[in-house]
C-alpha cells in the first residue's frame, strides 16, 4: 500500500467513526491509527527504526501488551 492510500483510508475511517456508536467508534479510530502508522516517514527512509521499536504492542481490544523476549521451556520438568 502506498502512503496516499493509507492517508485516504485513515481519513475515510475517521469520518465513519464520527457517526458511529461508541464501541464501533473506538474500533474505527484504532483502524485509522493503524493506517496512519503505515505511512512512510522521512526518519524511516534514513533507517532510523527507533520509533518503530519503541511502539507498544496492542491486543485486539487496544490494550497495551508487554512484549516478552523469553521463550517457553520446550521440556518442562
Amino acid at each position: 500500500m502506498d502512503d496516499e492510500f493509507c492517508r485516504e483510508r485513515a481519513r475515510t475511517v475517521r469520518a465513519l467513526a464520527e457517526q458511529a456508536d461508541p464501541l464501533v467508534k473506538r474500533r474505527l479510530l484504532q483502524l485509522a491509527s493503524h493506517y496512519e502508522r503505515r505511512i512512510t516517514r522521512p526518519s524511516d527512509i534514513r533507517g532510523n527504526q527507533a520509533a518503530a521499536v519503541s511502539r507498544p504492542f496492542e491486543d485486539a481490544c487496544g490494550q497495551e501488551v508487554e512484549q516478552s523476549t523469553e521463550r517457553p521451556d520446550p521440556d518442562p520438568q
